[in-house]
């Protein structure tokens, strides 16, 4: 299974971090529709050229950061700071620790593991990106056999302990397809981060905080989210919600996120 056919129009950690630095006064989401055929003129969507300068620069301005920072891994914080404490249990019951990150850009979730686990000696780290993702970031690392991406999903993958997907899961189509696809490794933990989720009824809306793109967007019902896990042998164990609010005072009150802010989802394999 090809990346690029879940990979339609996703937003990458890269770009969720430059948006925390917006005015929270900024209004991202315009519309409310029942799917992503219904938003007018998606655009582009993230390609090579908008992606890759900034996406390298910020990873690369990262692993300088790790490389000189005197032990307090000060960059590790949000939904890296879930990854990193879920990673550090796992690793304690198990000799290799495995992670597969699908949509992780040229690995900026990897940097921020190094610099919180204490021992990262016996660790894989598996990124499923598009094309100029797997080309340009083994460059990031060389010599370093702890990290590999992949253009598609690999067929299997034994013993994996995370699944882990960082703000991707509202900009796939085929949001409960990959789900499904993704559970398949039976890893023994899901993390789901960067969730738009309530108790509304999932819907589309569309996104406009780049200029000359528009997005389509998922915005999730709760419970939708975790009955998909759920039904492919997943229990949810903890939730919990990341630190920016946005603004959604253009949409009816049943519709916002709770406080504005995203939420983290994290599962376990039954």
């Amino acid at each position: 299974m090809k990346a690029r056919e879940f990979f339609r129009q996703f937003i990458p950690p890269i770009l969720l971090a430059l948006y925390r630095r917006i005015s929270r006064r900024t209004c991202f989401w315009e519309g409310v529709y029942a799917s992503f055929k219904e938003v007018s003129s998606p655009g582009p969507g993230f390609n090579r050229e908008a992606l890759e300068s900034p996406a390298v620069d910020y990873t690369r301005d990262a692993i300088r950061d790790a490389n000189e920072g005197a032990g307090v891994a000060t960059g590790v914080i949000n939904e890296d700071a879930m990854l990193a404490l879920l990673a550090s249990v796992a690793h304690k019951r198990n000799r290799t620790l495995k992670v597969l990150d699908f949509g992780g850009g040229v690995g900026i979730s990897y940097v921020h593991l190094l610099s919180a686990l204490a021992d990262t000696t016996a660790l894989e780290y598996h990124i499923v990106e598009l094309e100029w993702a797997c080309r340009a970031g083994p460059q990031l690392y060389p010599g370093d056999g702890r990290i590999h991406f992949h253009r598609s999903l690999p067929e299997t993958l034994p013993d994996l302990n995370i699944v882990y997907m960082n703000g991707v899961l509202p900009y796939v189509e085929d949001y409960a397809g990959l789900l499904k696809k993704l559970c398949t490794y039976r890893a023994e933990y899901l993390l789901l981060s960067s969730l738009p989720v309530g108790a509304f009824t999932t819907f589309v809306s569309a996104q406009r905080n780049i200029p000359g793109v528009l997005m389509p967007c998922w915005f999730f019902n709760r419970d939708e989210i975790v009955s998909l896990a759920v039904n492919e042998g997943y229990s949810l164990i903890c939730v919990s919600a990341l630190e920016q609010v946005y603004n959604q005072d253009n949409f009816p009150e049943t519709l916002r996120l709770d406080r504005g802010r995203n939420s983290i989802l994290l599962f376990s394999r039954r």
